[in-house]
């Protein structure tokens, strides 16, 4: 017997998702610098700030449920 409960599934899997929910937060960094190259537009800056305040986020709260699951 391997010792898995449903728990420790659950545990398993909500950490592959935030990590793939933290590919996403990368995707949305380059679509973001993509974006802010191709139209000019004043708030530019801040768009990139709030997708980098989104992969930090990201990352926080993956090491969070790592430390805590």
């Amino acid at each position: 017997m391997l010792g898995l409960t449903l728990l420790g599934i659950g545990k398993i899997f909500t950490l592959i998702f935030v990590g793939i929910y933290i590919v996403f937060a990368l995707v949305i960094i380059k679509q973001v610098g993509l974006m802010t190259k191709t139209v000019e537009v004043g708030l530019g800056g801040l768009i990139k700030l709030f997708a980098w305040a989104h992969l930090i986020f990201a990352v926080v709260v993956f090491f969070i449920a790592l430390t805590t699951l």
